[in-house]
């Protein structure tokens, strides 16, 4: 009898605990339904792209890029107008004294003006480069770096070419109604000088000097800048296209009222040009050297810059105290 009540009680006890088991399971395995918590997958956010129309075709370029890389300094100008003063490397050895804040150590060298420095370049691990004509033969090779955009003005029709080229930097930089503010104020200086010029009936010539040597154009970007968007008149109304050379005689023919001189020897830092060249007998006889208004333009303004809000309101300046 005490055998038989002794497997009795050992059965209860292993049908108990068994129950006990079978409790703790179902209780372990209601928990995570109620108590765990599964995180929200992270929502990713989508780099905001700009497509930018080109001299070289088209590219897809991140708004707001980092460690952008400029070869043009009109372009850089506009950027430092905007509140856009990041840039990883410049070609430093041409930087115009108009953006001497540049040439410091924070800046790398990413060449010169005709042959970027790829290795520098990839160095900086930019986001963007942006590039003109100079460069346009390195542009496939830069373009394997990173984005690349050519911004180079059109000069046959300059004022539009440049407004494109500011408000793409507007877009590119998230400062779209900044760089429409800065046309506007640049719109207003123009229409003033326009008004002068004609009201001042001056006609002028622009030459470029290299190596004492002067051509004459109506269609270059300094003479665009000059004759297209400031409207002030031509000496030589059928020199449409090409360059002219500019001799004593050919000046003295044309009579021009103003003389404007880019010195590219001057700008690209191999000597200044010997201004008697404009003392010439023939050259005497010209409205321009009879009324002081042979002009030397801020070389490094014209030759290495130009097409930015700051270069381009600069150059207005100059123009407007020749007119005056």
């Amino acid at each position: 009898m005490k055998h038989i009540l002794s497997i009795l009680a050992v059965t209860t006890l292993a049908t108990a605990l068994a129950g006990c088991d079978q409790k703790t399971s179902d209780t372990a395995t209601a928990v995570p339904e109620t108590t765990q918590v599964t995180a929200a997958p992270v929502a990713e956010t989508a780099t905001k792209t700009v497509s930018v129309h080109h001299t070289q075709g088209t590219t897809e370029v991140n708004q707001n890029p980092t460690n952008p890389v400029i070869f043009d300094f009109g372009t850089l100008d506009t950027m430092h107008a905007l509140g856009i003063t990041t840039v990883a490397g410049l070609p430093k050895k041409n930087i115009p004294s108009y953006l001497s804040q540049y040439n410091n150590d924070k800046v790398a060298n990413a060449g010169n003006m005709k042959q970027p420095d790829m290795q520098a370049i990839r160095d900086l691990k930019p986001e963007l480069i942006v590039i003109t004509g100079r460069q346009g033969k390195s542009y496939d090779e830069l373009a394997t770096i990173t984005p690349t955009i050519n911004l180079s003005i059109n000069n046959g029709v300059y004022l539009d070419s440049f407004k494109k080229n500011v408000l793409t930097i507007g877009q590119i930089f998230d400062k779209t109604a900044e760089a429409e503010n800065g046309l506007a104020v640049l719109d207003k200086k123009i229409t003033e000088l326009r008004k002068q010029a004609e009201a001042s009936g001056q006609k002028a010539m622009v030459l470029v000097h290299y190596n004492g040597k002067f051509s004459a154009s109506t269609s270059n970007g300094y003479a665009s800048i000059i004759h297209q968007v400031l409207g002030v008149k031509k000496a030589d109304e059928n020199l449409a296209d090409g360059r002219q050379a500019g001799t004593p005689d050919y000046i003295a023919e044309k009579n021009p009222d103003i003389i404007f001189i880019v010195d590219r020897n001057e700008a690209i830092g191999e000597g200044k040009v010997d201004r008697s060249l404009m003392e010439d007998d023939k050259i005497k006889q010209t409205n321009a050297f009879r009324k002081g208004k042979i002009v030397y333009l801020q070389p490094d303004l014209w030759y290495l810059s130009g097409g930015g809000l700051e270069s381009l309101s600069l150059q207005i300046d100059e123009v407007n105290a020749a007119i005056q």
